[in-house]
């Protein structure tokens, strides 16, 4: 989150809410940990060092070592969904794969939600990881990203403006230039809320193919 300074990494007991470990860091630590990874706008994956203590005896999760996962394969995705504390897990199938921008994509069936992203693609028949939930996509994104852009830009106007009056101490424009932020920030709410949906995650191939690993 943006202006964070500490961030706290937390892994839950079989009932997917008690902590079993914790450890609380600062950000410069966080990115001291930084292994491998890829921007948002390629793979979107990082691989962090958590060799501490705390975390000596969780189990880890396997990765498939090749993509055999065929469309109509039963799927799991894990996450804390909408700022929940407690872990949450989500059947479906995979819908379908593609390949856009040099990027493997599986599409799945399954309820993915604010909170999924960087989750594991579990197939259900192995239970190894197939791939990394990235996003979602509804029938309203694109009108929500245009809306969502109509608002910054308001904003933007709004900001190189001067109130022509004033009544005592309210400034129009600024008065105006808050309710825009805030219409803004209850439409991210909606988009990131909206349940129906198409979810997606990214193959392994570049997880795989990292040093970091070997």
């Amino acid at each position: 989150m943006p202006g964070a300074t500490h961030v706290t990494l937390r892994f839950v007991g079989a009932d997917g809410f008690t902590d079993s470990a914790s450890r609380t860091i600062s950000i410069q630590e966080l990115q001291a940990k930084l292994l491998d990874g890829d921007p948002a706008n390629a793979w979107d994956f990082a691989i962090y060092d958590l060799s501490w203590p705390e975390f000596a005896k969780i189990p880890s999760l396997a990765l498939a070592p090749t993509t055999t996962t065929s469309i109509g394969d039963p799927v799991a995705v894990f996450g804390y969904q909408f700022g929940n504390p407690n872990l949450s897990v989500h059947s479906g199938v995979l819908a379908s794969r593609f390949v856009q921008a040099g990027v493997k994509y599986l599409q799945i069936d399954a309820s993915v939600n604010q909170g999924n992203s960087g989750g594991p693609l579990i197939d259900l028949s192995s239970c190894l990881v197939v791939g990394i939930v990235t996003r979602k996509a509804t029938g309203l994104t694109e009108e929500f990203d245009a809306l969502l852009q109509s608002f910054d830009q308001n904003i933007q106007a709004l900001r190189g403006s001067q109130a022509i009056m004033r009544v005592g101490p309210i400034d129009p424009i600024e008065v105006l230039t808050v309710a825009q932020e805030q219409m803004k920030r209850v439409s991210l709410e909606i988009r990131q809320s909206a349940n129906v949906g198409i979810g997606y995650a990214y193959e392994l191939d570049k997880v795989r193919g990292s040093s970091a690993l070997e």
